[in-house]
């Protein structure tokens, strides 16, 4: 249905950069991946196995692989923006990426192992991804000359250190608007 009103919407009223987007997008097949990709939309996937993996088994194994799909929209080359779903899961973006990287549940179980993204398209989908979604590339996602310098630094580098403990990453200092918000003492 929601395809269908987005295909309809931009049928009436056609835009190139529509950047039309989908929250959630939790459980999909091969043909709501098309039809996607097709209507040039953003994708914003859950990223919360680490909390609430277990609600997964009810949808059986067989479409572990189908839900919060950040793998397949990647390699579709559909953009996907990160969100925590706050207050459903922690509003943490390291936890909510080492989410998208392990899949892996609090108890240590995976659920969907085949749609892992490396950490620095997890990386991307939190920063650049965000930004793009937002149509705001030009001005966020990234440091570089002329953008709003909000960045953090963190205690390890996520790339660095083992997939489960991305999580753990302490985060030193924040800045935003080349201002600095927080620092650790």
């Amino acid at each position: 249905m929601v395809l269908n009103a987005f295909a309809s919407a931009l049928k009436q009223k056609p835009r190139e950069n529509h950047r039309h987007r989908i929250e959630h997008c939790s459980v999909v097949t091969e043909d709501i991946l098309r039809r996607i990709k097709a209507l040039g939309l953003v994708i914003v996937p859950h990223c919360y196995i680490w909390e609430h993996g277990d609600k997964m088994e009810a949808y059986g194994e067989w479409r572990w692989d189908w839900m919060h799909p950040a793998r397949s929209l990647l390699d579709l080359d559909i953009p996907i923006a990160g969100h925590s779903d706050s207050p459903v899961s922690a509003a943490d973006p390291l936890l909510r990426m080492q989410d998208m990287v392990t899949r892996r549940s609090a108890e240590g179980k995976v659920y969907g192992a085949r749609k892992r993204i490396r950490v620095e398209e997890a990386l991307r989908a939190w920063t650049l991804g965000g930004a793009y979604a937002s149509f705001e590339e030009d001005r966020k996602g990234s440091i570089a000359v002329g953008k709003l310098a909000d960045f953090v630094i963190l205690s390890a580098d996520p790339t660095q250190v083992k997939l489960d403990a991305i999580k753990d990453i302490a985060v030193e200092m924040t800045a935003i608007g080349g201002r600095i918000v927080f620092a650790r003492k």
